[in-house]
């Protein structure tokens, strides 16, 4: 299965200056993808988003004879490790968390892990399928939240789109589908800035990931 992805990150406005809120990451060739958006303090956003991506990544199993959810549901426990190891090295009143969205395409299928809010589209002939539960926006990050999974069957032509709660707001969804309603092979790298610029204006940051299956 061939893919076609980009990946955008805008940080956010923090006391005139800016800061990384949110990371993500395409694994194994583009067969894999991890977004985070840092909880807590300000100065602990990039600590605990990177020390989640580095445990999600350094133990996704690349194994595609194995179960994917299950892939994903070991990577994502390295992940909580990873954070709440970095957590006991940190001195905080409060200490930080992240969410966790990761993304694995294997035999056709796409599989979804998610801790906290995050949300993951497919889009099938300009009709759009969430994948990620409305109550997991409710949630908190790793070290607390419990992780959600699903599975859905993908084909060449479909469109995946992935990223922290604040690359969909309103604006920036009516702004991805618009371009596409039309040219439906608007170029991944198109669609995911779409995502992120209005979070940027806003100065809250967002991190979008774009895939289309080829």
């Amino acid at each position: 299965m061939r893919t076609e992805a980009h990946i955008s990150v805008t940080r956010a406005d923090i006391r005139g200056g800016q800061l990384s809120r949110h990371a993500a990451r395409r694994l194994q060739g583009g067969r894999a993808f991890a977004v985070s958006t840092g909880l807590g303090l300000p100065r602990t956003w990039s600590l605990a988003t990177q020390s989640a991506l580095d445990g999600f990544e350094a133990h996704l199993s690349d194994d595609d004879e194995s179960d994917g959810q299950a892939r994903l549901g070991d990577a994502v426990a390295a992940a909580r490790d990873a954070l709440a190891d970095r957590c006991d090295q940190l001195v905080e009143r409060l200490l930080p968390d992240a969410t966790l969205v990761g993304l694995l395409l294997s035999a056709g299928q796409l599989h979804v892990i998610s801790v906290g809010p995050g949300r993951v589209y497919v889009q099938r002939n300009g009709q759009p399928k969430r994948l990620t539960a409305r109550e997991d926006e409710e949630k908190s990050g790793l070290l607390r939240a419990r992780p959600s999974v699903c599975s859905t069957e993908v084909h060449p032509g479909d469109l995946i789109l992935a990223g922290s709660l604040t690359a969909f707001s309103m604006s920036s969804i009516a702004k991805a589908m618009s371009v596409l309603g039309a040219d439906p092979q608007t170029q991944p790298s198109v669609l995911a800035s779409l995502l992120t610029e209005p979070a940027a204006k806003a100065g809250v940051g967002a991190a979008a990931i774009v895939v289309r299956i080829r």
